[in-house]
């Protein structure tokens, strides 16, 4: 038995102890009750419609509801491998003395609630924008800009180009007992959007730094498939240290408001905005604009 079996078969044993976490304490610890994380869920299906929750074995995670097992977004765009993309994300995330995560994705979040978004702003109290949503499902083209009527031949050649070594990803968000928090798969489609990718293929998509150390390859806790997964033993952690800079960024710019409160039906949000640091060649973080 490998140490990947020991480890899982550890993790089962202190979920059948410790049962399931029923008390809220996201703006402590980062963690989400299986509760905060269906409506989280439904949160983000309304706002974001490429979104949507899928079914699954009702042994599985018995705690939650047999048609909201897991959240998946089919066909999210990834347009360059990650060797050609560059590593101007790649610091996004690293470690500090202590060996947690710190994110530089806490700031960026937090001056889109103080600023206004060149792009379209999504208003969370506001449903007149859901429409446009909706209209919006074409997920293998997310930049319009591509669209533009005064783009010349070689743009047009260009994006043609794109189109052609564009892969495709199912992005999977599972939630994780044990460490009570969202979790990330991922499965790739080749450049004709139908054959899947390899394990191999599929780590071509995440910065070398990343693999083995935050991104590996597990089989999927519902389909059983080769996926993807960025490890979540520092999720919570993480999406604290994003909570507290954000509030301490908020009170520094607003002295004069009210405290500053994190919304938890939003972690969803806040969790996509860090995770795609991992593999950010990979888009499916479409929550360009937030106003809180």
């Amino acid at each position: 038995m490998n140490k990947q079996s020991l480890y899982e078969g550890f993790k089962k044993v202190y979920n059948s102890v410790v049962g399931v976490k029923t008390t809220s304490s996201f703006h402590e610890t980062g963690t989400l009750t299986p509760m905060e994380f269906i409506q989280a869920g439904d949160e983000l299906l309304h706002k974001m419609p490429v979104w949507s929750w899928a079914e699954g074995p009702e042994n599985i995670q018995p705690f939650l509801p047999p048609n909201k097992k897991y959240l998946v977004y089919r066909g999210a765009p990834c347009y360059e491998r990650a060797a050609v993309a560059g590593n101007d994300d790649a610091d996004e995330i690293v470690e500090d003395d202590d060996d947690e995560w710190i994110t530089t994705h806490a700031n960026r979040v937090l001056k889109a609630t103080t600023e206004i978004a060149a792009e379209k702003t999504i208003n969370w109290d506001d449903d007149d924008d859901d429409d446009d949503a909706n209209n919006n499902n074409n997920v293998v083209v997310v930049d319009s800009s591509r669209k533009d009527e005064g783009d010349d031949d070689e743009d047009a050649d260009r994006d043609q180009t794109e189109r052609r070594r564009c892969r495709l990803y199912d992005v999977y968000m599972v939630y994780d007992q044990y460490y009570q928090t969202p979790r990330i798969f991922l499965i790739g489609y080749a450049e004709d959007h139908v054959t899947p990718l390899t394990t191999s293929e599929m780590m071509e998509d995440v910065y070398p730094v990343n693999r083995e150390r935050t991104v590996s390859i597990d089989p999927h806790p519902f389909l059983q498939a080769a996926c993807i997964s960025i490890h979540p033993c520092r999720h919570a952690e993480t999406m604290r240290r994003m909570i507290q800079h954000m509030k301490q960024r908020f009170e520094e710019s607003s002295p004069e408001t009210a405290k500053f409160v994190f919304p938890t039906h939003m972690a969803l949000f806040l969790f996509l905005k860090f995770i795609s640091s991992a593999v950010p060649s990979i888009e499916y973080d479409l929550s360009t604009g937030i106003d809180i």
